[in-house]
């Protein structure tokens, strides 16, 4: 699932729940935030290390064959 179905999913349950399921889907709508956020952290930075070895060896062919 997509973090934005996830959450929707999780706003719902919270609408219908009262008590203490309440405060745990609370804390787990906070989780899966911060899941996420890493998540897209790691994704940027595998990026950039992808473009900095590509990068790389193009510059390396630019020289070997010029």
């Amino acid at each position: 699932m997509k973090r934005r179905d996830v959450l929707y999913h999780i706003d719902l349950m919270l609408e219908r729940n009262i008590g203490e399921d309440k405060k745990v889907l609370e804390v787990a709508k906070k989780s899966i935030l911060k899941e996420y956020r890493f998540k897209f952290w790691a994704n940027v930075i595998l990026l950039i290390a992808t473009a900095i070895i590509f990068g790389s060896f193009v510059v390396m062919s630019y020289f070997i064959y010029r």
